[in-house]
C-alpha cells in the first residue's frame, strides 16, 4: 500500500513532493494529497471537503502517513522517510554524512524557516518584521560564507531532501521582498536548484492541483 503525504504548494511541505517527484514515487509509492491551510480542509483525494484536523491534529504540513496508519510529522522527519523509500536523495543511515544531514535539515527548521513567520502575519508590527529580516539576513550570510562556497549542494555532490527544504524556503524571499542577491552563494544556489527538470516538472504539477 502507498503512504500519503498531505502537502500545499507554497509551504515546506512542497519539499516533500519535490523530493518524491526527484525519486520517482509520486503516485506509486506517495501519493499527493493537497491541503488548504487557510481552512485547513483536504482539496483533492477521497477525503475531499473534510477537515484536515481529522488526518493531522496539529493542523501543520507536510504530514505523511505511513503504509501501517503511523502519522509523521515535521519536514526532517518527513523527508527523510521519503529519501528512505528509494534509498536514495540521503545518505545512508548510521554514516556521519546521514548526521551532517540531519543537521542541515534542523538548522533550516529552526534558524531560518521558523524566522518567516512574522513576516506573513500582517498584524505583528515593524519592529517585529525588521528583526526578522535582519535575523534572516544572519542566516543567508552564514550560509553564503561557510555552507555554499563552491558548493552546489548542502550535503556531498548530489541533491539531497536538504536542497528541496532550503530551496522552497528560500522561494519564500520573493512573496516577503527579501532580495537575497546580496547573498551570491545562495542566490546561485537557489537559481540553479530552481533550474534542475525534476523540480520545475514538481512546481507544475503542483500549480495543477490547484487549478
Amino acid at each position: 500500500m502507498p503512504s500519503y503525504l498531505y502537502f500545499s504548494p507554497t509551504s515546506c511541505g512542497a519539499a516533500s513532493y519535490m523530493s518524491a517527484r526527484k525519486a520517482g514515487l509520486i503516485g506509486k509509492e506517495v501519493i499527493p494529497i493537497l491541503v488548504d491551510l487557510s481552512t485547513h480542509t483536504i482539496q483533492s483525494g477521497p477525503q475531499k471537503n473534510t477537515s484536515y484536523y481529522k488526518v493531522n491534529p496539529k493542523g501543520n504540513i507536510p504530514a505523511l502517513v505511513l503504509e501501517d496508519g503511523t502519522l509523521l510529522n515535521e519536514n526532517a522527519a518527513v523527508l527523510q522517510r521519503i529519501a528512505d523509500y528509494a534509498d536514495c536523495l540521503a545518505p545512508l543511515n548510521g554514516t556521519n554524512a546521514r548526521y551532517l544531514l540531519q543537521s542541515k535539515l534542523s538548522y533550516i527548521s529552526s534558524e531560518i524557516h521558523s524566522v518567516f513567520g512574522p513576516l506573513y502575519h500582517p498584524e505583528d508590527d515593524c519592529q517585529v518584521k525588521l528583526w526578522a529580516k535582519n535575523q534572516l539576513g544572519k542566516k543567508f550570510y552564514y550560509l553564503d560564507r561557510h555552507e555554499l562556497v563552491g558548493k552546489d549542494y548542502l550535503v556531498g555532490d548530489s541533491f539531497t531532501v536538504a536542497d528541496a527544504y532550503l530551496y522552497i524556503v528560500l522561494s519564500w524571499t520573493q512573496e516577503v521582498d527579501l532580495d537575497i542577491s546580496q547573498f551570491p552563494n545562495v542566490a546561485r544556489f537557489y537559481k540553479n536548484i530552481g533550474e534542475l527538470e525534476f523540480v520545475k516538472q514538481a512546481r507544475e504539477e503542483m500549480d495543477e492541483f490547484e487549478s
